[in-house]
């Protein structure tokens, strides 16, 4: 395990709008390569602060590094080159006319040639399962054609690491099995923020718990999602699943 690289470290990380009301409350993780992470705990926790502190979005307080490198207003292009985010929202990621234009557009920004940004943006299209809508108007897609064109935006400029910020909300269940047939299939190395705690359940390896900005509970799925106890003092509930309903069943499995 020792030989796998860390790609992101934080020490003792913080963050506060205000001064004496920390948001995140000295952090320390470890996230190898390859692992996928289900970010979890309820509303105003802070797991979507993190995410912006991850990215160099907000400052911070203690040590956070990217592969080794530390995240600050320097190192920002380097950062961005490893690391892709997926946006709760989808308008806000595509922002060009067309499912092409959106992909095309980091992949031109780096310096590619023509022949090098199509072939990044085929390599996409075909990971997502989204070929078809290679050339289709975005203010034209489905909801859950939207969030596939996000991630495929994302994977286009080859990331090392993937943050998603509440990726199957609002998916009818077709869609979300779609997503997590396609999250399964990622080798990159994932952080995953939901309240969706089923798909963490079955996309995830392991579950970072944050509760009033501070790691409750850092292991795998099955320690954590299982335990009616802990996830209710943090109050969140078990997974459908593990209650014995399967919202997603009928249409979805």
């Amino acid at each position: 395990m020792n030989s796998v690289k860390e790609m992101i470290c934080l020490r003792n990380a913080g963050f506060s709008y205000e001064k004496n009301k920390p948001i995140l409350k000295d952090l320390s993780m470890i996230i190898r390569e390859g692992e996928s992470v289900g970010l979890i705990g309820a509303n105003g926790t802070g797991k979507s602060t993190l995410m912006k502190i991850l990215t160099g979005l907000l400052p911070h307080e203690g040590e956070v590094l990217i592969d080794g490198i530390p995240v600050n207003k320097k190192n920002l292009p380097e950062i961005r080159k490893k690391l892709g985010f997926v946006f709760q929202d989808s308008d806000s990621q595509l922002f060009m006319p067309t499912v092409y234009d959106d992909l095309a557009f980091g992949p031109r920004n780096y310096g590619m040639s023509r022949e090098e940004t199509d072939a990044c943006v085929d390599r996409a299209l075909e990971r997502t399962g989204i070929t078809h809508l290679k050339y289709k108007q975005n203010y034209k897609m489905s909801g859950g054609e939207k969030r596939m064109a996000c991630i495929a935006v994302i994977l286009a400029m080859s990331p090392e690491i993937i943050l998603m910020d509440e990726p199957s909300i609002a998916l009818d269940p077709k869609n979300r099995r779609n997503l997590i047939n396609n999250l399964n299939a990622m080798e990159e190395t994932k952080i995953i923020a939901s309240h969706d705690l089923d798909m963490i359940l079955e996309v995830c390896d392991r579950v970072i718990l944050l509760d009033q900005g501070e790691i409750r509970a850092d292991g795998s799925p099955e320690m954590i999602l299982r335990d009616r106890e802990l996830l209710e003092s943090c109050s969140l509930e078990l997974p459908f699943c593990l209650q014995g309903y399967h919202p997603y069943k009928k249409e979805g499995k």
